[in-house]
């Protein structure tokens, strides 16, 4: 596959948003796009998770977790993160939705993104591909699939002015460098920094 970039426009994502909504499966691709350019997580990951990861009984209500946490596939590190409030409602109207029967009844332990073949089996890494990829292709945006989303959280953790030092460890980098190779810093990006100082 392409190396792809991060989607580096709010108006880009708020765009793939509303296209990734549509759709019987829309939910489904809508939240898992969501969790993925608000953590740090591989689509290794992200697709693997189950409900018992996103939701917890709290008081006798069922109420999506305040972090994600998990052991990544890829490094074996284990990786902690905030989730917004906002995507703690989303989670939560997506699990009752989608889920009604296993939230009621407490049953976790299905896919939170399962294929169209049934909820024992989750999202394949080349159907995240195809869907994001064509609802980018439809706007017009090259280079784009599911590790986007990645970069994407990253990109826009430097761009609100992040220190790459906590870039580097959420996104568990060996080295500032790879980081901002990573998240796709270009020389434009240098130039603007550059010319933004003006002394």
């Amino acid at each position: 596959m392409k190396i792809v970039q991060p989607i580096r426009e709010k108006k880009q994502i708020d765009a793939l948003k509303a296209i990734l909504s549509s759709g019987k499966m829309g939910p489904r691709n809508m939240l898992l796009f969501s969790i993925g350019i608000n953590t740090a997580y591989r689509i290794s990951d992200l697709r693997r998770l189950k409900l018992s990861d996103v939701l917890i009984i709290s008081r006798g209500r069922v109420i999506a977790k305040e972090r994600l946490e998990m052991k990544e596939q890829k490094t074996g590190k284990h990786n902690s993160i905030i989730i917004s409030n906002k995507l703690r409602k989303q989670i939560l109207e997506y699990a009752n939705d989608s889920f009604p029967t296993q939230v009621a009844n407490h049953e976790f332990d299905h896919f939170l993104f399962p294929s169209r073949k049934g909820n024992d089996q989750p999202l394949s890494r080349q159907a995240l591909w195809d869907v994001l990829s064509k609802a980018a292709k439809s706007m017009g945006m090259k280079n784009i699939g599911s590790h986007s989303m990645r970069k994407t959280f990253g990109y826009f953790l430097y761009k609100n002015g992040t220190h790459i030092e906590i870039i580097q460890e959420l996104l568990n980098h060996s080295s500032q460098r790879e980081t901002l190779r990573y998240i796709g810093i270009t020389q434009e990006d240098k130039d603007t920094a550059v010319m933004s100082l003006d002394l």
